[in-house]
């Protein structure tokens, strides 16, 4: 009988030992990663290697803009050509990048024929990334 009535006087109790263990623990392995964070770059002395043959790294360039004014006659930027110059052009502009891109703008009411001039003039210089500008029909109009 002295027995359950020691047990039923203790009351239960929480080991705080092995939290508190875990505490520090997560809060030294916090201070030592903030420490990484504040390495500079110009801490560490390196001697980079050094080239002399080497091109710079350049980005591709834009797009060119083919604007067909007529039969024949297509305005890149502000210079105008015409279909053989033109080929000749995108050629060089495709020998400085083998990926050159156009594109290709006319009037609406443009012969299909001076449209097929230009992209035989693209495909003839080697230029494959081709792309051809249009705006969405208004809903009241329908196709003629």
């Amino acid at each position: 009988m002295l027995s359950s009535r020691v047990q039923a006087d203790e009351s239960p109790a929480i080991n705080m030992t092995p939290m508190v263990d875990v505490i520090l623990c997560l809060l030294v392995f916090f201070m030592a990663a903030t420490r990484l964070y504040d390495w500079d770059e110009n801490e560490f002395a390196v001697n980079v290697p050094e080239v002399s043959d080497a091109a710079p790294i350049t980005v591709a360039p834009e797009d060119l803009i083919l604007t067909i004014r007529g039969p024949g006659s297509v305005v890149v930027g502000e210079t105008s050509y015409h279909l053989d110059g033109l080929a000749t052009m995108l050629g060089e502009a495709r020998a400085r990048y083998a990926n050159q891109g156009v594109i290709i703008r006319g009037d609406a009411s443009l012969a299909y024929q001076d449209l097929a001039d230009v992209l035989a003039a693209c495909d003839q210089a080697g230029i494959r990334n081709v792309r051809l500008p249009v705006r969405t029909r208004d809903r009241g109009t329908g196709l003629p």
